[in-house]
């Protein structure tokens, strides 16, 4: 056994926590291949009783990075909770550059800068809003649809449902 792998800490599994009643959580996720710049974003709306109130996947045929993607399923998100009247929310991503961004006070001059302070802007529409980092096991339908936007085969919304293939 090598000295690494005697000194590195497991950390607990985690598992999906439902939101308390009357609260909405939206799992957001984003793929970026650098080779093809090509991304795709994924987000997952579920309520306390686990049942999926919306989901979205979209490609992105000339993303800049994996922030980059982390950013735009933010906004979608967001823009989601906003356009279905939605009151309060948890959001949730397995992104710690992207969660650090969101709760930083001064201005992102970044290539993800504007779209960042629309991500803040859009988080005082809610009377709750709670933003949260969780490891990527506890985050597999967002991220899945986030790769299968990535490789072109899934561009769709869906309301009042789970995609069938996730």
């Amino acid at each position: 056994m090598s000295i690494k792998s005697e000194c590195k800490q497991k950390r607990p599994a985690m598992k999906w926590r439902c939101p308390p009643s009357g609260r909405l959580k939206i799992k957001i996720d984003g793929a970026f291949d650098a080779v093809t710049s090509n991304g795709g974003i994924g987000v997952v709306v579920r309520n306390e009783e686990r049942l999926g109130v919306a989901a979205f996947a979209r490609p992105f045929v000339h993303a800049h990075s994996a922030l980059n993607m982390e950013v735009e399923a933010c906004r979608v998100g967001l823009l989601l909770g906003i356009h279905q009247g939605w009151s309060e929310i948890e959001v949730e991503s397995d992104s710690t550059l992207l969660i650090a961004a969101l709760n930083r006070e001064e201005q992102d001059f970044s290539e993800v800068g504007r779209v960042l302070e629309d991500c803040k802007d859009y988080m005082s529409a809610f009377q709750f809003i709670q933003v949260r980092h969780i490891y990527r096991e506890a985050n597999g339908v967002a991220h899945r649809l986030a790769h299968l936007a990535r490789v072109g085969r899934l561009d769709d919304m869906w309301l009042g449902e789970t995609p069938v293939i996730i």
